[in-house]
């Protein structure tokens, strides 16, 4: 017995080999196409010429054949059988079947085509990655190049202004002469910040992680401020909460950046009142600090929507604020990028006419018992390893010489200068030297080439310590002069105390 749900998906039908219906055998699937008598040809028009070319007592299966019935299509699959007498004809209703197929067909046609897609876009977006690549090297060595070139001329600005400084000079030509190194450390910030801002967008800022004392940062600024800032008409007040722990784990160079950054805009948009700078706890544990740096001023304000922008590179809230205060709108822009390095946060409060807050929050890990920063002094020299000492110094630029010389001359060194890498390796080749100093980006034979060709000249001078002079400053291109063979790095624009302080220290060793 079949069920009655069973008979509606499929028809068996006997009809002559020719194709008129002898009579329905079961099942009722579209049963009013299929009429006694009738030709089977009508309702299935794809078995005229398969019947009578089938072979007699052989079984045929036609799948997918199509059949329309009352304005519906259907899908099936047709079994036939042919004997002497008659053709049996089983068609079974296929169409849900094939209509699931039709849809996993178009869906794997879609996935064919989104992959083609994917791959396309995939292929795209590796082409302009491999771009972005290309641009940020060459951004890099742009950015490398003009360090190296900016700072030379600066290192010559500022060594020969500090040179006059120690002479005795008019009042006039002391006020010239402020002026210049004025503008001449303005300008280092602006070169620093371009780097600094380049650095943090290719990633490559490297933050250090020691033990240092908030409150001696503090302290270091606000020295630095007491002695630098001569208006009177801004009152400077610096505050240091005193429950802040002695020692956390953090990078002092950059908070001594973001604080002074901070602190430089504030004077700027002062004419007069105040600006303060305080340190506090906000929470701590066993293993965390949360510390607050807050610098508020009493300066012209900023409306809400000059505030919602004042972190954006070469943002100036006036158009003639960078003619008036002498800046490229780098600084707060620094200021928010370092914040972020260092997984702080950085607000800004401000009122028109009344004046602005920047608060930043950063959290630093805690340490008991560690050896900080805290309290730095200059190192005092106990001996002049200077004087009388052997110095081979090799630059490319005149001017740079020049200064160097002076410094030599007032320390009593014995030193030779040479204006190339040539010139310098023919030096070395002929005697021996207490130290060199070498230029790293010099004409004919750079200083890191020179360097490597220790076979030239270890005859004469295979122990005698080299110290790198260069624009290339960063924490990277230091580590990677140490790595071909140089002692020490001085950073170009480097101070009299700076250079004296290195190459006593080297020819102690």
């Amino acid at each position: 017995m079949k069920s009655a749900g069973i008979e509606q998906y499929y028809i068996e039908i006997s009809c002559s080999n020719r194709g008129q219906i002898n009579s329905i055998l079961s099942g009722s699937f579209i049963r009013s196409e299929f009429e006694n008598a009738s030709s089977i040809f009508n309702p299935c028009p794809f078995l005229e010429g398969t019947l009578e070319a089938l072979a007699l007592n052989e079984a045929l299966l036609m799948e997918g054949m199509a059949i329309q019935a009352d304005g519906t299509e259907f899908f099936t699959d047709v079994e036939l059988y042919k004997s002497q007498k008659e053709t049996l004809v089983l068609i079974h209703n296929r169409s849900n079947v094939y209509h699931y197929v039709k849809e996993l067909n178009q869906g794997k046609n879609d996935l064919f085509f989104l992959k083609q897609e994917l791959d396309k876009k995939n292929t795209e977006l590796e082409k302009l990655r491999q771009m972005a690549d290309k641009a940020n090297k060459e951004k890099s060595r742009f950015l490398a190049m003009m360090s190296h070139e900016v700072r030379n001329p600066l290192n010559v600005i500022l060594g020969y202004t500090e040179l006059l400084s120690k002479e005795k000079v008019s009042r006039k030509l002391e006020g010239y002469i402020k002026n210049l190194t004025v503008s001449g450390r303005n300008l280092k910030v602006i070169v620093d910040d371009i780097l600094d801002l380049s650095r943090v967008e290719a990633g490559k800022l490297e933050l250090s992680n020691d033990p240092i004392s908030l409150s001696s940062v503090l302290k270091q600024i606000e020295e630095n401020y007491r002695s630098s800032h001569k208006d009177q008409k801004v009152e400077l007040i610096f505050n240091s909460s005193k429950s802040l722990p002695k020692i956390v784990l953090g990078d002092d160079v950059r908070i001594y950046q973001v604080i002074t950054n901070l602190l430089n805009n504030s004077i700027k948009f002062t004419p007069q009142g105040s600006v303060s700078t305080s340190i506090d706890l906000i929470s701590s544990d066993e293993k965390e600090a949360t510390v607050s740096f807050k610098v508020s001023d009493t300066g012209r304000g900023m409306t809400a929507d000059q505030a919602a922008t004042v972190f954006e590179e070469y943002k100036q809230n006036e158009l003639n604020d960078n003619r008036i205060h002498k800046g490229a709108g780098l600084g707060l822009a620094i200021v928010k990028r370092l914040v972020s390095a260092m997984d702080g946060e950085i607000y800004v409060s401000s009122e028109l006419g009344v004046g602005t807050t920047f608060t930043i929050q950063i959290s630093f890990k805690t340490v008991i018992e560690a050896s900080s920063k805290e309290n730095p002094k200059e190192p005092v020299l106990q001996e002049n390893h200077i004087k009388g000492a052997k110095i081979l110094v090799a630059d490319d630029n005149y001017l740079n010489r020049s200064i160097v010389e002076h410094i030599l001359k007032r320390e009593e060194a014995d030193f030779l200068l040479v204006k190339d890498g040539v010139e310098a390796l023919d030096a070395l080749k002929a005697e021996q030297f207490d130290i060199v100093l070498l230029d790293i980006n010099m004409p004919n034979l750079s200083g890191e080439d020179l360097i490597k060709q220790k076979e030239a000249y270890e005859k004469e001078n295979a122990n005698t310590p080299f110290i790198a002079l260069t624009g290339n400053s960063s924490k990277q291109d230091i580590k990677g002069y140490l790595e071909v063979g140089f002692v020490d790095v001085i950073p170009k624009p480097f101070s009299s105390a700076q250079l004296v302080g290195i190459l006593n220290t080297n020819l102690g060793h």
